[in-house]
């Protein structure tokens, strides 16, 4: 490393003094559609549409090319920025339950996550010795770093996007007074249902994509969840973005599915709020410090 430095001072010396220079923390989300960028003090993303098939399921296929995109976008922002934190896709992440001792110091612990080459994160859960270990497939953090570093941008944080998503609708994750709630985020690919009991998830799964002739099948697969629920059940996520897809979503869910309502109102537009509320969970981090 010292190598290359001295070796040619004028080609590391101008992206360093550029680097000294920036400011600031953006919050960005990254999914099949569209870059988001949520720069300090917004009130609204900054969005760029991507190409089909550059990013598939939350993954870059060609980490460069979006990397390009971002810088690019950055740049047309007219921000002077020197990092930001980004969203992993909801879905991409594997939720495990971890009982340890609570005595225990948590490194002299044996995990019970033997064979797992995994990236791992543990939140602490309100009851002792309870973990929440959130896992994602090295490969995926390693495409993440790339895309950023392509972008000269410093990677604060990955954050997993349901826990954003939660801090935007002012909800703790962890927290045993937490309310519980009903969540689904519409992916281009795939709709993630997530049922939240006392700050942590009681019950997810998969389901069916949303928009065109997905929309009915996804409203049956909804309608038999309904049976089981008294409560709303609150959308998220980039697919409300398409054309007429919350109307018909909003229609045929008879007063069951509701927009997410935001702690604080960012944009001025309910839809969009709810679109982009992890990409606003983030932001919301990252302005509390």
């Amino acid at each position: 490393m010292l190598g290359t430095l001295l070796s040619d001072p004028f080609a590391t010396v101008t992206p360093l003094w550029r680097r000294l220079n920036r400011w600031g923390c953006a919050a960005v989300e990254i999914n099949d559609r569209h870059i988001a960028l949520w720069a300090p003090g917004a009130v609204a993303a900054a969005v760029a549409p991507l190409p089909e098939g550059l990013v598939l399921d939350g993954m870059p296929q060609n980490p460069a090319a979006v990397g390009d995109l971002l810088g690019d976008l950055v740049l047309q922002a007219g921000l002077n920025l020197r990092a930001a934190a980004a969203l992993l896709p909801s879905g991409e992440t594997e939720w495990r339950l971890l009982r340890l001792e609570p005595t225990a110091p948590l490194k002299a612990q044996q995990l019970p996550l033997a064979g797992v080459d995994q990236n791992l994160a543990l939140m602490p859960l309100a009851q002792p010795g309870e973990w929440m270990a959130l896992l994602n497939k090295c490969q995926t953090i390693d495409r993440w770093i790339e895309v950023f570093a392509i972008a000269d941008l410093e990677l604060d944080f990955l954050e997993v996007a349901e826990i954003a998503q939660l801090r935007a609708l002012g909800i703790e994750f962890g927290d045993p007074a937490a309310p519980d709630c009903l969540l689904l985020d519409l992916q281009t690919n795939a709709s993630h249902f997530t049922w939240m009991q006392k700050g942590k998830p009681f019950y997810r799964q998969r389901l069916g994509p949303a928009g065109g002739a997905n929309s009915a099948k996804l409203l049956a697969e909804l309608a038999v969840l309904s049976q089981f629920h008294d409560q709303p059940l609150w959308l998220m996520g980039c697919e409300l973005l398409q054309p007429g897809l919350a109307e018909q979503l909003l229609e045929g869910g008879n007063g069951w599915l509701q927009l997410a309502p935001l702690r604080v109102v960012s944009s001025g537009d309910p839809l969009t709020d709810a679109a982009f509320a992890g990409l606003i969970g983030t932001a919301q981090r990252i302005a509390d410090g």
